[in-house]
């Protein structure tokens, strides 16, 4: 495939993410699409066959983006010295940042779960994986946790996570949380490291 061909292609997958997150994943059509990504209809049938197999493979790039970077800059930050808790408190920090960032993009994935109660889906799949593989590397320094405690409180973590991530604005009347600050990232970050960490 030539240069050209991969630009459009990249330039639609993008013009996919862009119409999910602003308009939502039911709002999403392949006029939208086309117009973001300014080129024609046929240009996504040709190259992704249907609507669906675009979103299934731009949610995908997505997921990636999500879990599997994670996971790589959890790695980078300990191949550079930084040990298990300090990796996983940057780590952490930047998913908390990122949390509120993509609300629509959070609802699409488990847009399945959500609506049809399926929790087949490649979202529920990763999401579990990636846990599984994060408790690996946390549980050398979570000793005084089993393995299922060490589970339930990575879950009770992402479970905030992801319910902050698609619903931004849920608890302002009660509280106002500001992600875009790192003062009220840190604060996270060390109010979820009592689930995890002894004093």
């Amino acid at each position: 495939m030539g240069t050209k061909e991969q630009d459009a292609q990249e330039r639609i997958l993008r013009a996919t993410i862009v119409c999910i997150e602003r308009d939502g994943l039911d709002a999403t059509g392949i006029r939208e699409i086309a117009r973001e990504a300014q080129v024609n209809s046929a240009a996504i049938s040709y190259y992704f066959r249907s609507k669906d197999k675009l979103i299934a493979q731009a949610l995908e790039q997505t997921l990636e983006e999500a879990f599997g970077n994670v996971l790589m800059d959890f790695d980078r930050l300990r191949a550079e010295g930084l040990g298990i808790r300090e990796a996983f408190e940057i780590l952490l920090e930047d998913v908390v940042g990122n949390t509120a960032r993509y609300p629509r993009i959070a609802h699409a994935h488990l847009h399945d779960a959500l609506v049809h109660q399926r929790y087949d889906g490649a979202a529920v799949q990763r999401l579990n994986a990636f846990l599984g593989e994060l408790a690996l590397r946390l549980a050398p320094v979570t000793p005084h946790l089993a393995e299922d405690k060490l589970r339930l409180a990575l879950t009770q973590i992402w479970s905030s996570l992801f319910l902050l991530s698609m619903m931004p604005r849920l608890f302002d009347q009660f509280i106002l949380i500001d992600f875009d600050t790192l003062e009220t990232r840190r604060a996270w970050v060390k109010q979820s490291f009592r689930l995890l960490f002894s004093a």
